[in-house]
């Protein structure tokens, strides 16, 4: 591998991704797509530094102001993530049931 200078990163990382399949081209725009989303919520967090608690003590409009801007994105994450969507299913034993 090459050491890739500022100057050519955008071509090398066209050059490559053309040598790859379509899925892993897929996978490469949804990296890229997620570290985008990533720096827009740092900006926004870096603008408002509120915690949760602030924000949960807001009035609902202004709540709504500041979480719009991510309301899209964590509704595709969720539809598309499948680890935000799977469950463990837990061990029986650790239940109690009124047969027991």
């Amino acid at each position: 591998m090459t050491a890739i200078t500022n100057n050519n990163i955008e071509q090398e990382i066209i050059d490559n991704l053309k040598l790859l399949p379509p899925e892993k081209q897929q996978e490469v725009l949804d990296f890229i797509q997620f570290i985008q989303h990533k720096l827009k919520l740092s900006q926004v967090d870096s603008k408002n530094q509120l915690s949760l608690k602030e924000i949960s003590r807001l009035p609902i409009a202004e709540r709504h102001k500041l979480l719009t801007a991510s309301i899209a994105q964590t509704a595709e994450d969720f539809l598309n993530d499948p680890e935000l969507t799977e469950f463990s299913i837990l061990d029986g034993e650790d239940w109690e049931t009124e047969n027991e």
